[in-house]
């Protein structure tokens, strides 16, 4: 099936009553200046759906979830992308999956009036990162820091002055620039990149509890931001998902050696008994009991 973005939302955000026997979900659009938009909305669908939707020129900072983003945890990733002009597209949701997306659209020409710069040398800027650093796409992906969630829960949170609510994704958008400026750093320093894979290196030793962020940055010498960063460029994962997959593989080789333990092996992994259960069937397919059984 393939939809319109333009006929999915009524002029209130609410789903059209066309579109209302599949997708489900909610929108926000918050033109806050001339050109700097908020932009919070949510899909999910009882069918497969293909939906066309159009882009405007601009930079944009993009965080995608998989439920409603009503809080800083409930974002997975961070997108940057800039498009010199306007484009069309779609994007697929698979039957009972959900689409969240929070995204900031900023002008070159306003960022560079904000910057103290020329738009010439914004565009320039982001070019060259996109060239460098982006996927086949043109998108360059960042992971969620802890810094980043701070300065996205005010946004998450506003309910006064659309002026206010500009200041905060001013932050917002300057962190993500500075995370940039690291991001391209780290891509081409040898020693950085030693001191990333010896992170990997260690997350993949067994370890009782859950993995400390700073104290593996004080292991390898790179602050935490260089770190989550870091390891996201080169390994392509968060550090807890890494590190939740390292975790759950161990335990499945002891299971096997000893299906009896289970009981100790799950308050030895650092998850609780339904973290154990649910990081299991994500990274098997199985229960951590059918595994069991078929090894």
């Amino acid at each position: 099936m393939q939809i319109d973005m333009r006929n999915v939302y009524d002029n209130t955000g609410k789903i059209t009553e066309k579109v209302s026997p599949w997708l489900s979900g909610h929108k926000q659009l918050l033109a806050l200046l001339p050109n700097l938009q908020l932009l919070n909305q949510h899909l999910s669908s009882t069918t497969n759906v293909s939906i066309q939707e159009e882009a405007q020129t601009g930079l944009y900072f993009s965080f995608l979830g998989t439920k409603p983003i009503k809080t800083a945890k409930d974002i997975e990733s961070v997108q940057i992308s800039y498009q010199p002009k306007n484009i069309s597209g779609q994007f697929f949701i698979e039957q009972g999956k959900e689409h969240s997306l929070l995204q900031a659209r900023i002008s070159p020409a306003h960022l560079a009036s904000v910057l103290g710069e020329t738009e010439d040398q914004i565009i320039q800027h982001f070019s060259t990162m996109r060239d460098k650093l982006g996927n086949d796409n043109a998108v360059i992906q960042l992971p969620v820091t802890e810094r980043t969630t701070d300065i996205i829960k005010p946004i998450l949170a506003h309910k006064g002055h659309s002026i206010s609510l500009a200041g905060h994704l001013y932050s917002l958008i300057f962190t993500l620039i500075e995370q940039l400026q690291m991001l391209s750093h780290l891509s081409q320093c040898e020693d950085c990149q030693s001191k990333l894979f010896h992170a990997q290196n260690l997350l993949e030793t067994p370890e009782h509890d859950a993995i400390n962020i700073q104290q593996l940055a004080q292991k390898v010498g790179l602050n935490t931001e260089a770190l989550a960063i870091g390891f996201h460029l080169i390994v392509g994962q968060s550090i807890e998902s890494y590190g939740a997959r390292s975790r759950i593989k161990y335990a499945a080789a002891l299971l096997r050696q000893d299906p009896a333990a289970k009981l100790h092996i799950v308050a030895q992994s650092g998850f609780s008994e339904d973290q154990f259960e649910a990081a299991f069937i994500k990274h098997f397919g199985v229960s951590s009991h059918q595994y069991g059984q078929i090894h």
